[in-house]
């Protein structure tokens, strides 16, 4: 069965609280995921332009990276140096 967006929303809202660098990185790219294809939805619709799927999906992406890449205060732990290194960014001080 598919989930509504009242139902991911709630999901996302009670699996990540707190300010944990993992949760944050999981509400970033719940968040870019949306606001992307919103982004792309309007596009097609309102200027009948389109993207690839892999173009919506770099571009996310993208974004994900650049903003894990600005955060300076994440811990050192080995969950969060798992995340920062499948996401290619380093900026942990060990």
């Amino acid at each position: 069965m598919t989930k509504g967006w009242e139902e991911w929303i709630r999901w996302a809202t009670v699996t990540w609280h707190g300010k944990s660098f993992i949760n944050f990185s999981c509400k970033l790219g719940f968040a870019a995921t949306v606001y992307y294809i919103w982004q792309e939805r309007n596009a097609r619709i309102f200027a009948g332009m389109s993207r690839t799927p892999n173009l919506v999906f770099d571009q996310i992406e993208c974004i994900i990276r650049e903003k894990l890449d600005l955060m300076r205060n994440a811990l050192p732990t080995d969950e969060n140096i798992r995340i920062q290194s499948a996401w290619r960014v380093n900026n942990i001080d060990s």
